[in-house]
């Protein structure tokens, strides 16, 4: 019998989209952060003008993100429980993952302050430090997924990596539309070789993208009777198959690959705008189909 015909009626779903915009926003932040690091850490000179900024933007998503979990919760008032000592839980993810929110955005702070006073000694050390905090606050979302067993859809290996690859995919993308605004307005023109270098790193984070969805898409196939049911419904979801993988990541490579359109900035632009969709659609896709299957 068609998976839709045995699934395809109304499940209680007890979260909002508060969550799945905490999971991008968290994304773009790290993406972000991690770019601003280019040349403050790993010291590639055309990256530079864009440090500030990509810092900048990083925090304020950082400060975006808690705020969606805590207008999830039924009892907003009680966030700061999750970072009282006695309500730690060892084998929690989601009880690392509140520490994390709370050092991660002064670590990042004190970053663009060293940044802005152009303290580059500093700079490069809090940058290194910080690096893992960025990785590890949104990697931990995808472990927490991973862990749900009872969840075919989440219960994955892959989930951190999927999750990693598309922030930072995502924080490329937004970093284009920003350099294309500085670009216009700024009396010093930036570096031709920046864009060049976005438009090479979104290709093969794209690729790798493409890579953890067919693996994911095999080892729901093969797994269990939810993992195959799983995929049944979410190839049956339009904003899942034409949004985030059409839409999202195909149409996108496209662009950044055919002779015509890939030097093009306004096709860049474009293709940029089709990404941070896309891992949107992916944060939106990964939370509500993970609801469609019931738990028997």
């Amino acid at each position: 019998m068609d998976a839709t015909v045995l699934y395809n009626v109304p499940h209680e779903i007890p979260w909002k989209v508060y969550i799945p915009l905490y999971f991008y926003f968290t994304g773009l932040s790290a993406g972000s952060f991690i770019l601003s690091t280019l040349s403050t850490v790993f010291g590639i000179k055309r990256f530079k003008p864009m440090a500030l900024p990509s810092a900048i933007i990083s925090f304020v998503l950082l400060l975006l993100a808690p705020a969606c979990l805590i207008l999830d919760l039924h009892q907003p008032t009680r966030f700061w429980h999750t970072l009282v000592p006695e309500y730690f839980n060892p084998t929690s993810a989601l009880s690392y993952g509140s520490w994390l929110l709370t050092l991660y955005p002064i670590a990042n702070l004190i970053y663009i302050y060293f940044i802005f006073v152009k303290n580059d000694t500093v700079t490069k050390v809090l940058g290194t430090m910080t690096v893992p905090l960025a990785i590890f606050v949104h990697a931990y979302t995808g472990f927490a997924f991973a862990l749900v067993r009872a969840r075919a859809w989440w219960h994955s290996a892959l989930m951190p990596g999927f999750f990693l690859t598309s922030a930072l995919l995502s924080g490329i993308a937004l970093l284009v539309i920003v350099a294309m605004i500085m670009n216009r307005y700024m009396k010093e023109k930036l570096d031709p070789e920046l864009f060049k270098s976005l438009r090479l790193m979104m290709i093969g984070i794209l690729l790798m993208d493409l890579f953890w969805t067919g693996c994911f898409w095999l080892t729901l196939l093969v797994s269990n009777a939810d993992g195959y049911v799983s995929i049944m419904v979410a190839l049956h979801e339009k904003l899942y198959l034409w949004g985030e993988i059409v839409a999202g990541m195909l149409i996108p490579l496209a662009i950044l690959l055919i002779p015509k359109t890939r030097y093009s900035r306004p096709w860049l632009v474009l293709a940029s705008l089709l990404i941070i969709g896309g891992v949107f659609l992916m944060r939106y896709s990964v939370v509500f189909i993970g609801f469609e299957v019931p738990l028997s």
